[in-house]
């Protein structure tokens, strides 16, 4: 298995789960492996590709100047398509965090997080534990080197500051703001740019409903 195989399979089984509407959301992400950015194990750019899809998709890239293992690789997968549920508002807030919870992250962080097995919900852990990547490996991961020139391009910029969604018009109406939505599990929240959101928990199987601002 390639790591651009192993980055697609992790996040179809991510989807697959999940009502429809999410989760072809998700397997519409441009998802990329390339060489990143020093300091960075991923970067998700906001409306940024078109392929057929109404409006334009987020473009989502696993560094793999940061690369340490499977494991981390996955976490960084499940970290960067938790940012393209919550939207750019959401930063790494509340927002997010939920919904990195709810995709099967369960300990999510900022940034530098360490990962282990029990943060990765099992189905997940079952795809890293049993792939084997035989493309090859980064040489330079994990190195602080001058022999590496990075350039920024001109145009969409990180999930950090990326375009698309800060003037809560681009995703629909009011995108801005974050609505709370429950479900039935034990920590049932989720916040979701949308009045609208007829989804179904994954674990709990109960349809998640919104119950404020």
């Amino acid at each position: 298995m390639t790591h651009e195989e192993f980055l697609a399979t992790i996040r179809d089984t991510v989807a697959g789960p999940l009502d429809s509407a999410l989760g072809d959301a998700l397997r519409a992400v441009k998802l990329v492996y390339g060489v990143g950015k020093l300091g960075t194990r991923g970067t998700t750019v906001f409306d940024a590709w078109v392929n057929g899809h109404p409006g334009a998709v987020d473009v989502v890239e696993i560094a793999a100047i940061a690369e340490e293992s499977p494991l981390q690789l996955a976490g960084t997968v499940v970290h960067e398509l938790a940012h393209v549920l919550a939207g750019h508002p959401a930063g790494h807030g509340p927002g997010w965090k939920d919904m990195a919870r709810f995709l099967g992250l369960s300990r999510p962080q900022a940034a530098g997080q360490s990962y282990q097995d029990s943060d990765l919900d099992t189905h997940i852990l079952a795809v890293v534990t049993t792939a084997r990547l035989d493309d090859g490996k980064p040489k330079f991961a994990g190195a602080v080197t001058s022999g590496i020139r990075m350039s920024t391009p001109p145009g969409p910029r990180p999930c950090t500051a990326g375009i698309g969604t800060r003037g809560g018009t681009s995703r629909g109406p009011g995108s801005g703001r974050l609505r709370k939505w429950t479900c039935g599990c034990r920590t049932p929240v989720a916040r979701v740019a949308a009045d609208a959101w007829d989804v179904t928990c994954n674990r709990c199987q109960q349809v998640f409903t919104k119950v404020g601002p």
